[in-house]
């Protein structure tokens, strides 16, 4: 993991949109954003906290399970359970 100030701008405003989304109840549209991101990032922890928190809404838990997976990977303190896209 690294300092959100180290994320490329770019991954950064898609992961914003992706919470905006996701806070609208706009999970499926916010997926694709926060994917987005990851693809720029993929060491970016918050997204596929975000991202996981998304597919468990949309009841795709395999997927979330993996993006649980992959935190704890990355982040290993931030693992413990998927929190709100907004935490």
């Amino acid at each position: 993991m690294y300092g959100f100030a180290m994320i490329p701008l770019e991954a950064r405003i898609l992961y914003r949109r992706g919470l905006d989304l996701s806070e609208q109840g706009k999970d499926e549209a916010a997926v694709r954003y926060l994917r987005q991101a990851i693809i720029i990032a993929p060491r970016f922890a918050v997204a596929y906290r975000a991202l996981g928190t998304c597919l468990s809404r949309l009841g795709r838990e395999e997927d979330a399970a993996d993006c649980q997976y992959r935190l704890a990977t990355i982040a290993p303190d931030r693992g413990h359970g998927l929190a709100p896209a907004g935490a």
